[in-house]
Parts: structure tokens; C-alpha cells; sequence
């Protein structure tokens, strides 16, 4: 087995943006469970993949004496768990949608503190057929996160990391996050949703994010959001000759008028590179 810094998720691109709603211990035993089929080669057909709890609350700095009992009762609602799919009927060109089952198979293994499951075979192809498109993340990035549109979120951004941007409709947002009945103000979904997302995104994962919103109309229909890679860190020099690293608000203290972050994190980051040498 790898070692936890080198364990990649890969998901294709069609599941990344298909609707479906995990918790968040849902959500993580999926990404686990694709990082481990695809690590040892099993699960990928129809074979079990299996989760042990001491290695599951480790990979997500998870308290270890509950998180068997915690596998146990998500596997029981996993098991009921699908995604909504769109796509076109060849037969007749309309487009088809179809609900998909995550899971076929939930097992649980008391005397080992594991537990097992099998993907079903609809699901295969979005995990094993990414010769044309595909996400590929390391689960670190994730792994400490605590809300599920976050790791959502990031998600759907890093398919974007090369172009920088992306626009998303809310409504389609709503939909792919299962929540479509949810959060009708768009305060309340920046709020509660967006806002915690996107900040969760810049503390844990290798990508930073910010975001506009666009209205069609007086009616906030769309969200613009800036993706840059994480930026090396800041360092400025102490009377010693030693670096140090700038928090972010030094970043912004120290940033131009008119200058974005990222702007001032490069320049500043020249200047201390410059001081050091």
C-alpha cells in the first residue's frame, strides 16, 4: 500500500458532476473506498473493498474508539444511497436520466473492526473508465475537511484548476448538491453553504478560491468563481537571518492598493526570496 501522502482518489468527471447527496462520513468512505480499489486492484470488478476503521479514523484524524460503530450505521444508509445521472438515450437522441446505487453489497466484520462493501456494477464504469476524462485529487486534500459541500465543491473546482475559472448556475449547484428544495435566499445558501466551502477549501486543500455572482435580471442566477494552485509559502527575514512564514493578514497588510492577494503573496514572497539569498 502506498503511504497516506501518495493515496489518490480518482473519480470520472460524469460522477463528479452528478447529483447526489452523502453526509459526511458517507462522503469519505466512498473517496476511501475508491482510493483502495484502485490502489490494490480490488473492487474494481466485483470484489469487496475493505475499510478498517484503525486506518479509516487515522486517514481523517478521526477519535478511533467510535468510528467502527460510526462505518457500521453509515453503511446502513450507504447502502440506500444513489446519483442522479444525465445523459442521451442513443436509441432515440432525449436525454435519459437515471438513478444509480452506489453500493450493492454493506458487510460488517465485528471481531476485525472493518467493515466491506462492493460497488454496484452500474457504478464501475464512472470509477474504472477514465481513459477520456477524469478528476484526480490526493485524499490529504480532503481529509479535514468537516463539511460535505466542501469537499463537494472542491470537487468540481480542481477539474477547473488549468483554466482558473469556473461559472456555475445555482440552480444546477442546488441540484447536483441534493439540496434542491433547500436554502431558497441566496444569502442564506452563501452563508451556510458557499461561504463555509470555499473557506474550508483555502485552510485545507491544495487550491485556493474565491468567488463573484452574476444575475440574470435582479435574480442572482450564477456564481464565478477564481481558482489559482496553492502558492508557495511567505517568508520574510528576522534579525536573525532567518525566514519566516507571513500569515495571511501580514499578506494583505502589506498588499498594494487595488492588489489582489495572490498578486501581493507572489510579489512579497520575490522580496523574501531576494532578502534570504
Amino acid at each position: 500500500m502506498a503511504s497516506q501522502k501518495q493515496l489518490i482518489v480518482v473519480k470520472s468527471n460524469k460522477l463528479v458532476e452528478a447529483s447526489y447527496r452523502l453526509d459526511l462520513i458517507e462522503q469519505r468512505i466512498i473517496l476511501y473506498a475508491i482510493m483502495e480499489a484502485r490502489e490494490t486492484q480490488k473492487g474494481l470488478t466485483d470484489d469487496f473493498v475493505t475499510i478498517e476503521a484503525k486506518r479509516f479514523s487515522s486517514m481523517f484524524k478521526m477519535e478511533g474508539g467510535a468510528v467502527y460503530n460510526q462505518l457500521k450505521t453509515a453503511m446502513d444508509t450507504l447502502f440506500n444511497r444513489h446519483i442522479v445521472v444525465h445523459d442521451i438515450h442513443p436509441e432515440s437522441g432525449c436525454e435519459r436520466v437515471s438513478k444509480v446505487r452506489w453500493i450493492s453489497t454493506a458487510s460488517y466484520i465485528d471481531g476485525a473492526g472493518a467493515v466491506q462493501l462492493r460497488f454496484s456494477t452500474d457504478m464501475l464504469p464512472y470509477i474504472t473508465r477514465l481513459e477520456t476524462e477524469f478528476t484526480s485529487y490526493r485524499l490529504e486534500k480532503i481529509g479535514r475537511m468537516s463539511s460535505v459541500h466542501a469537499v463537494r465543491l472542491y470537487e468540481l473546482l480542481v477539474q477547473y484548476l488549468s483554466i482558473g475559472k469556473r461559472e456555475v448556475g445555482i440552480a444546477w449547484l442546488k441540484e447536483t448538491f441534493g439540496m434542491t428544495d433547500e436554502y431558497p435566499r441566496i444569502d442564506s445558501l452563501k452563508k451556510r453553504v458557499i461561504d463555509v466551502a470555499v473557506a474550508q477549501i483555502n485552510e485545507f486543500s491544495d487550491i485556493r478560491v474565491s468567488y463573484t455572482q452574476r444575475k440574470t435580471g435582479r435574480t442572482v442566477t450564477h456564481l464565478l468563481f477564481a481558482i489559482t494552485p496553492e502558492l508557495k509559502p511567505t517568508h520574510t527575514k528576522h534579525k536573525s537571518g532567518k525566514s519566516r512564514k507571513l500569515t495571511d493578514a501580514e499578506v494583505a497588510k502589506r498588499a498594494r492598493p487595488g492588489e489582489s492577494w495572490e498578486a501581493a503573496h507572489t510579489r512579497l514572497n520575490q522580496i523574501s526570496l531576494a532578502l534570504v539569498e
